[in-house]
């Protein structure tokens, strides 16, 4: 009978251990799902305060962009671009007529009709100047 019981304390000590192993084993596995998701975590809410600072960053420059662009499309600063750079300057007041016949726009400048129709983007215009003609316009 004792070696019975010596059989049966052994096993049941091995058991012992055996559980004793397995808890300490779960109980380090949860440990370390722990750590790896609170690192996930704290990676996430570095790359969020990331992507946050790079959008007011880039919200920024939107509305800078936007200024200039109004800046840029201004009708003074135009007028002063046309002069300046393309050499451009408001036609004499007798060179061009404007008026609306049939419900359409027209233009008419000294000297006759045009020769093709204006696109939708362009001004309708239906005669040139003299001193226009020689420099290779349609």
């Amino acid at each position: 009978m004792k070696a019975r019981a010596r059989t049966a304390s052994r096993g049941s000590g091995a058991l012992r251990v055996l559980g004793a192993a397995s808890l300490a084993a779960l109980l380090g596995a949860v440990g370390v799902l722990h750590v790896w998701s609170r690192t996930r975590v704290t990676d996430a809410g570095y790359d969020l305060a990331r992507l946050e600072t790079e959008h007011r960053r880039l919200a920024s420059e939107r509305d800078r962009l936007r200024i200039e662009v109004a800046t840029l499309r201004a009708p003074g600063r135009l007028e002063q671009f046309a002069r300046a750079r393309l050499g451009m300057a408001p036609p004499a007041p007798v060179a061009v007529v404007a008026g609306v016949g049939g419900g359409k726009g027209w233009v008419a400048g000294v000297g006759g009709g045009a020769s093709r129709r204006a696109g939708p983007a362009e001004p309708v215009v239906l005669a040139r100047s003299a001193a226009g003609r020689g420099r290779g316009a349609p």
